[in-house]
């Protein structure tokens, strides 16, 4: 496109220098002597104008292509915004996981998780409701890491799998969330129904655990089994909320010893 430009820009400047020798030749007066040197300058005139229409066809070709290519041009282009506006999506979500976990849902704005992700609120409004959606977004993102996460650990000795989950660098953060959540769903009745499915998951994800370590991978949990995950999942998130208040771990070496008690007993 450059090269065809800078062919009309040539074009144009060697029109304007022909137009412009042949006004001086006008202004000094034409004789019958100078009648070869005018009949030059039209010569040049012509050549000029041919080439500059040439020039201009080209360049408004290659602008406006085929339909295929036009086609294909717009195709290209509504994928990089859709491309973009699922960057900015989760742009916007994973900001918003951390400005909830650090600040708490409460106390955190629209503008704060707009910052946060280099962005502006007029970003965040245009891909959600609002906050409420926003949270809403987090819990169906969270619910899938927990398939993910939980279908990843069957057949590993549990007691290996809980340990994992007491590591404060790892768990703290995804603990500190998922109160927010459980909080919003306890304050908020009207959101229950849509939120109490994904947030009970974890509490059964942990009881079919327990229970294809103990019975074999498709057994059904047992009310015991249920009973077990429940202990296990408040212990341990007692303890990773009271870890950094205490700040020498011990409360994580307490769960890490009930939950081996509660799991050496259902096993």
């Amino acid at each position: 496109m450059a090269e065809r430009e800078d062919e009309v820009g040539s074009a144009a400047r060697a029109f304007a220098e022909a137009v412009t020798a042949l006004t001086k030749a006008v202004g000094s007066g034409l004789t019958d002597a100078s009648k070869e040197m005018s009949e030059s300058l039209a010569v040049s005139l012509r050549d000029a104008s041919r080439e500059l229409a040439q020039a201009s066809t080209q360049v408004r070709r290659a602008r406006g292509g085929s339909r295929e290519q036009r086609d294909a041009h717009r195709q290209t282009a509504s994928t990089r915004r859709r491309a973009q506006a699922e960057r900015t999506r989760a742009d916007l979500i994973a900001a918003a996981r951390q400005v909830f976990a650090e600040r708490g849902y409460e106390g955190a704005s629209v503008g704060d998780v707009a910052a946060a992700a280099g962005y502006t609120k007029g970003a965040v409004y245009a891909n959600f409701d609002g906050k409420e959606d926003l949270l809403r977004q987090i819990v169906h993102e969270l619910s899938d890491e927990q398939d993910r996460w939980f279908a990843a650990q069957t057949g590993r000795p549990l007691a290996d799998v809980f340990a994992e989950a007491c590591d404060p660098e790892v768990s703290l953060p995804s603990t500190l969330l998922s109160l927010e959540l459980y909080a919003y769903a306890v304050r908020h009745a009207e959101a229950r129904d849509d939120l109490a499915p994904y947030l009970a998951r974890s509490w059964d994800h942990a009881a079919r655990l327990i229970a294809a370590a103990r019975a074999g991978v498709d057994a059904e949990p047992s009310q015991g089994d249920r009973d077990t995950a429940l202990t296990v999942l408040s212990v341990l998130t007692f303890a990773q909320v009271l870890d950094p208040i205490m700040g020498d771990a011990e409360p994580l070496r307490a769960a890490a010893r009930i939950i081996e008690r509660h799991l050496s007993a259902a096993g």
